[in-house]
């Protein structure tokens, strides 16, 4: 019998499975009396006439005619309202998004994303890799398959060694700066926009990954080093710092200390937590803010994470019914067990400390906001209790319940992020040309941030999937998500990783 199952498995790990037979409607297209969201200037020009052309907005005034674009497919706009597409701004994808994530993401509007993992130098069977991001982009934007857009490439994650399996290229580890210089050369080759930095970098190899990117021209991304002070990453002139924790650190009355411990990620625990809240250095906090202000460097809280820890011991979560987009394997094998050890957290005197943690990182939301810094939404896409493009429009209600004014959490979701990305000039607004990478809504945005969910229609490239369309997308996943194939194949695709070998291992 066993000999059987494992066989069964195997071959259910050889079959492709069947990927969403939705097509988006190709052709040019003229919106009538639509009303733009202008998240520029914080406004909605009302009653606009918007001619889409080889995926390109080509024009936007009261004053156009349909009869002028007669060859452009009539989309009539009366009460609705036409704002850029969505970004998230923190994902992983693997090689089996196409069949849970990809479609969550049209279907909820987000039609560009920024991946923070990726491979060594052997593809992965359960990673993407550079290649597959830049392929489903490349048949998106011809309308050919169901996926956002993949702007930017990511590295692996750099974690300082620990993270690369045996077999891998030794100067993945960067032991030494000539380590670094090979490891930003081969990502070089790979096309590879910026390196994943990780929570275990020492400050050698930080310095070391800081120089060797400067030279070519690379960025840096992604977690502070915990060896490394705050105003030392910005120097670096990292794009971007992930998650909701960097200022609850930075401003720990004895960070220092904590840093200088030998390994201060196994002191990390509910008592620490509590001593962090409650010993933040005010003056120290406004002085970092405002450095961050001043840097080229983006904030990518990722609210939604911290936010399953501080709801971990809440019987009903809102979001169950959406239970139904997850593979059943990573519901029991992952977000279960996560779960339960975020609703342990107690400190020594019995206290619950997560629910505390998340206000002190709402606080200081605000408080980083108003200081200048650009905060970005992202979600840590695959993490527990993240859903693929609709935890985006959960972000983007933490972030005004934190504080932020609705007009610059959309922009925090739209333009800023084109910006941080490179690509500023094409897309992020809803412009002349521009890339139609848009949603329809029924109700205003900037009235209510609950309105992003109001979503009537989507267009990538100017490639429209219509209400039925969306809605088929959702009962794709959710078919996928029972699946015995799919979930036969995640778990194998985990297994035969051997990177994921590694993390599962630690």
């Amino acid at each position: 019998m066993i000999v059987l199952l494992i066989a069964a498995a195997f071959l259910l790990y050889e079959l492709p499975l069947k990927g969403p037979e939705v097509r988006p409607a190709k052709g040019d297209v003229f919106i009538t009396n639509i009303h733009v969201v202008d998240v520029v200037n914080a406004r909605i020009r009302e009653q606009q006439n918007v001619v889409i052309t080889d995926g390109r907005i080509a024009a936007i005034s009261p004053t156009l005619r349909h009869v002028d674009f007669s060859d452009h497919r009539l989309i009539e706009g009366s009460g609705r309202y036409l704002m850029p597409g969505l970004w998230d701004m923190h994902t992983h994808s693997l090689k089996i998004s196409p069949h849970i994530h990809h479609p969550l993401f049209i279907r909820y509007g987000v039609t560009s994303v920024r991946d923070m993992s990726g491979c060594l130098e052997q593809d992965d069977p359960y990673w993407a890799c550079p290649k597959d991001r830049q392929q489903w982009s490349a048949l998106a934007d011809a309308g050919e398959v169901v996926s956002p857009m993949y702007h930017q490439q990511s590295s692996y994650q750099t974690n300082g060694g620990n993270e690369v399996p045996d077999g891998f290229a030794d100067f993945f580890r960067i032991n030494s700066i000539n380590n670094a210089s090979q490891m930003i050369d081969f990502y070089m080759e790979q096309d590879i926009d910026f390196i994943k930095t990780y929570s275990e970098l020492s400050t050698e190899q930080f310095s070391w990954l800081a120089e060797k990117a400067a030279e070519q021209g690379m960025a840096l991304a992604g977690h502070k080093p915990l060896k490394i002070p705050l105003r030392e990453a910005l120097e670096s002139q990292m794009l971007s710092i992930e998650h909701g924790r960097l200022f609850a650190f930075e401003c720990y009355a004895d960070i220092d200390d904590f840093r200088a411990l030998p390994d201060p990620i196994a002191a990390y625990n509910a008592d620490k937590i509590r001593a962090i809240i409650n010993q933040q250095d005010k003056q120290k906090c406004n002085q970092l803010m405002q450095a961050m202000a001043n840097s080229h460097t983006a904030w990518v809280p990722t609210l939604t994470t911290l936010k399953m820890s501080a709801d971990a011991r809440k019987e009903d979560k809102p979001d169950d019914n959406h239970l139904r987009y997850i593979p059943s394997v990573v519901q029991k094998l992952i977000w279960q067990p996560d779960r339960q050890r975020a609703a342990t957290g107690e400190d020594h005197e019995g206290r619950f400390v997560h629910q505390d943690y998340y206000q002190l990182v709402e606080t200081q939301i605000q408080q980083a906001h108003q200081q200048g810094v650009k905060i970005l939404v992202g979600t840590d896409n695959i993490d527990t209790h993240v859903y693929s493009g609709l935890s985006v429009h959960h972000e983007l209600q933490h972030l005004v319940d934190a504080g932020m004014p609705t007009s610059d959490a959309l922009k925090a979701a739209t333009l800023w992020p084109a910006q941080v990305s490179g690509v500023g000039d094409s897309t992020g607004s809803v412009d002349p040309g521009k890339r139609a990478d848009l949603i329809l809504l029924r109700a205003n945005p900037l009235d209510d941030i609950k309105n992003t969910q109001t979503i009537e229609a989507v267009l990538l490239n100017g490639h429209l999937y219509d209400h039925q369309a969306l809605m088929a997308l959702e009962q794709y996943t959710i078919d996928m998500a029972s699946s015995i194939h799919l979930n036969t194949k995640y778990l194998m695709h985990m297994i035969m990783s051997p990177l994921m070998r590694v993390q599962l291992a630690d």
